[in-house]
């Protein structure tokens, strides 16, 4: 991990003792876990949260079953229904992999409440720009075959998701990347899985970089302390 990102992930966190002022009591907040994951996924990094009151709902879908669109059309559904029962509350997002592609593609629904499209997400390790790795892999039958033909199919071909459509100007957006891996098959900083000159979007959004990997930054203390920080700001 470069000095940089360093001093400014300790600037990030340590603000928070000061600003923290904003409180978590009662906010709502949606998970969505990664291709191949489970709401428990998400519970580590989210449990911080809970304990500051946040109302945490873990959104479970069959992540191989369909296309990304299709599971962004199912989001919308769900994200109605809470905004039915809090009229005009935003809508928080904490996300893993994938998970940040199906909100993407969600919130340019038209469709989607105007619930969702305020407040903050947090991308944990997202794809945005594809991933190298996975096409990669899409060269061989085996996964292939695995992929499910649906969402799978999509992140072993994509070359970057600009289809998805782009987070509106009124959320507030943080993606977090990692750069620890033992894969040798991706070129520059990566997480085994992602390099983070994927993880980059195309709108204004923060981004920072910690050491870890593509699974492990779901039960990092300091991704933890950091997606607290941001949604305590």
């Amino acid at each position: 991990m470069s000095r940089i990102t360093i001093y400014f992930f300790t600037i990030f966190v340590s603000l928070s003792t000061y600003v923290s002022a904003y409180s978590l009591q009662n906010e709502q907040l949606v998970t969505i876990h990664g291709f191949l994951g489970t709401p428990w996924n998400m519970h580590y990094t989210s449990l911080a949260l809970e304990k500051e009151k946040m109302s945490v709902k873990h959104w479970k879908y069959p992540s191989t079953e369909k296309n990304i669109v299709e599971h962004a059309h199912d989001l919308v559904i769900y994200l109605q229904k809470l905004a039915f029962q809090n009229p005009g509350k935003p809508i928080h997002f904490l996300t893993h992999s994938m998970g940040g592609l199906i909100l993407r593609a969600a919130l340019s629904c038209p469709s989607c409440p105007y619930e969702a499209h305020i407040g903050k997400a947090v991308l944990l390790a997202p794809p945005n720009q594809g991933a190298v790795w996975g096409r990669y892999l899409g060269e061989f039958y085996l996964s292939n075959l695995f992929s499910g033909g649906k969402s799978g199919y999509e992140l072993m071909t994509e070359f970057d998701f600009e289809h998805l459509g782009q987070f509106p100007d009124t959320k507030d957006v943080l993606v977090v990347a990692g750069n620890f891996s033992l894969n040798p098959l991706i070129d520059g900083d990566n997480d085994g899985t992602v390099a983070v000159a994927e993880t980059y979007l195309s709108t204004p959004h923060k981004h920072v970089i910690l050491n870890v990997g593509h699974k492990t930054i779901l039960f990092s203390t300091n991704v933890s302390k950091l997606v607290k920080s941001f949604f305590s700001q």
